[in-house]
């Protein structure tokens, strides 16, 4: 792809990302997005990505690269025989981490406003793989009694507790705002959480 063409893209991303953490992804006008990136061609944005749809992939894939290397990382670390406490927290230290940066917040809040879609987490082809992978294990660790639509269940309103909580901590962070748990202790509650409500009976 030549040079300008893989700018034009990257300045579509960048500023589709912050305009749909800041108004919504399905409230900001797409051609705010084109304006906001310095484009002059109003098709710049369909022509790269075909629509919002599009480029909400393209943000999503790029702010879970990063993320699905370190949760790799750690349940590779972890092994077979990784604990639950071990799989959640797989699941949250990556994402808790781009809290750090501003794009990293950006990606946590649209993140944020997709949970209608965490019941498709076992079906969607959009789920990263290391994810997925750690979802599954999480499944498998459930008290066996649990029938498989609980399980299901379980794994979506976790996912909920999980992003919601960095969202709106994302959201304080951009606003300037310091919460009275910080840092660490605010991701270790947050995981002790999420196990006890994965083993509620």
């Amino acid at each position: 792809m030549p040079r300008d063409a893989s700018d034009t893209r990257q300045q579509l991303v960048d500023a589709g990302r912050r305009l749909f953490a800041r108004s919504g992804v399905y409230q900001t006008p797409l051609k705010q997005i084109v304006e906001d990136a310095g484009q002059k061609n109003s098709s710049a944005l369909h022509y790269h990505f075909g629509g919002r749809g599009g480029l909400l992939a393209a943000i999503l894939e790029t702010g879970n690269s990063q993320v699905e290397v370190d949760r790799k990382d750690m349940l590779d670390s972890f092994g077979d025989r990784a604990t639950l406490d071990q799989l959640v927290q797989a699941v949250t230290y990556p994402l808790a981490r781009q809290i750090k940066t501003a794009e990293g917040r950006e990606f946590i809040i649209i993140i944020s406003q997709l949970q209608d879609k965490f019941n498709l987490w076992d079906t969607a082809s959009e789920t990263p793989a290391q994810a997925l992978r750690a979802f599954l294990a999480i499944a498998d660790r459930l008290d066996s009694e649990l029938d498989v639509p609980t399980r299901r269940e379980r794994i979506e309103l976790f996912l909920g507790l999980v992003v919601s909580s960095l969202g709106s901590r994302a959201r304080q962070r951009q606003r300037g705002e310091e919460p009275p748990l910080l840092g660490q202790d605010f991701i270790e509650n947050l995981v002790t959480m999420s196990v006890g409500a994965l083993q509620a009976r």
